[in-house]
């Protein structure tokens, strides 16, 4: 399948991005522009910051736009929209929430049939017990092992979702989408079903006790049983997280920690990320974690200059046997790094370490047991 070339869509337009705008006061980080088009071969344009957002009169008539305009910022760690004309109106101001993006079936009950459209969705539909009600995954989900026998949809950034459509028009029972915000590029997943009247639960989780609230929201919106589980994973969760803060804190200093999500062009967490709280537990710090947004791309002279103690790749995508730490050791341009002139540079499996889901405490326990190797060791 062709990777979609728009951001979003709604009911009226399609959100074709048209450039990366530099960082300034009026916007904020992360500013793009985008041609908006309608079905009607009218166009608008809007303009997207996580600090200020700007749409022009057509645009502006679009009900759906706000929805769309909050699917984009959530999917990059924000949490509050400025909407604007741009005669200065203001469309929106205040707190968003991946609550309110999704569309609830009118009732719960345990025969609907389900759509999990990221692999954390699947692995938390797993935890909850309710994997045999799924009909069909994206690409990625590689877990539990029954995900083999459900069809798939295409990759987690470009579903077809024309095809979600035609199932829940297959189904003699509901049907009901598990979505997800958990990285730039899902909007175009969110705001597509929403414009195929898919009911949907949109996660974004932004950090752990979103992942908990999220993994128990999941539960509430299928049934009774399924709730029962859910708080179930929750409180077990909530163990492990603590074990893990009892061994972290025996630590004489927090070590400094790269994550690598991608190697070309580099990319890392930032402040609104999860990673955070999973680099913490395991007795670390993440030495982008005071950026801005959940994604950053970095150069290598910024990665040098913050210092990390030791690095992890985790690459998005990538198999773990297939992640090669020499290809961060050897990078031109990090002669200088002092953990990768010191080895301090290991593999961390991305289905732990990159899906917000039940099994994400594993990557804390891995980049524990690395530290605890390469960095002083626990008193």
């Amino acid at each position: 399948m062709i990777k979609p070339s728009h951001q979003w869509e709604t009911r009226a337009h399609q959100a074709v991005r048209v450039d990366t705008l530099d960082a300034d006061a009026d916007l904020g980080p992360r500013a793009e522009r985008f041609e908006l088009r309608f079905g009607d071969h009218s166009q608008g344009w809007a303009a997207c910051g996580l600090t200020r957002q700007v749409v022009d009169t057509r645009g502006a008539k679009d009900p759906d736009l706000i929805h769309a305009v909050s699917c984009w910022l959530i999917a990059r760690g924000a949490r509050t929209i400025d909407l604007r004309t741009d005669t200065g109106e203001r469309l929106v101001e205040g707190a968003i929430h991946p609550a309110e993006l999704g569309v609830a079936l009118d009732a719960r009950h345990p025969e609907h049939a389900l759509v999990s459209l990221c692999p954390s969705n699947a692995e938390a539909l797993w935890a909850l017990e309710v994997f045999g009600r799924v009909v069909a995954c994206e690409d990625s989900s590689d877990f539990p092992p029954e995900v083999e026998e459900r069809e798939r949809l295409g990759p987690d950034l470009g579903p077809d979702l024309d095809r979600v459509a035609a199932i829940a028009g297959e189904l003699e029972r509901p049907l009901l989408a598990v979505s997800s915000l958990s990285v730039p590029g899902m909007e175009r997943v969110v705001t597509g079903l929403r414009a195929r009247g898919i009911a949907q639960v949109v996660l974004a989780p932004r950090g752990l006790d979103d992942v908990l609230a999220g993994i128990e929201r999941l539960g509430a919106a299928l049934d009774d049983a399924a709730l029962t589980r859910a708080r179930a994973v929750v409180a077990d969760m909530r163990g492990q997280i603590g074990a893990l803060e009892t061994a972290a804190a025996r630590r004489p200093r927090p070590a400094r920690v790269y994550l690598e999500w991608w190697p070309r062009p580099m990319f890392t967490p930032g402040a609104a990320c999860y990673s955070n709280e999973l680099i913490r537990l395991a007795g670390g710090v993440n030495v982008f974690g005071e950026r801005p947004g959940s994604s950053l791309e970095i150069s290598t002279e910024e990665l040098v200059a913050a210092a990390p103690e030791v690095c992890f790749v985790s690459w998005c995508g990538v198999a773990e046997d297939k992640l090669d730490p020499r290809r961060l050791i050897e990078r031109p341009g990090l002669e200088d790094l002092p953990a990768a002139q010191g080895g301090a540079v290991h593999r961390l499996d991305e289905r732990f370490s990159g899906r917000p889901g039940p099994r994400m405490l594993e990557a804390a326990r891995r980049m524990a047991a690395a530290i605890d190797a390469t960095v002083d060791s626990p008193a």
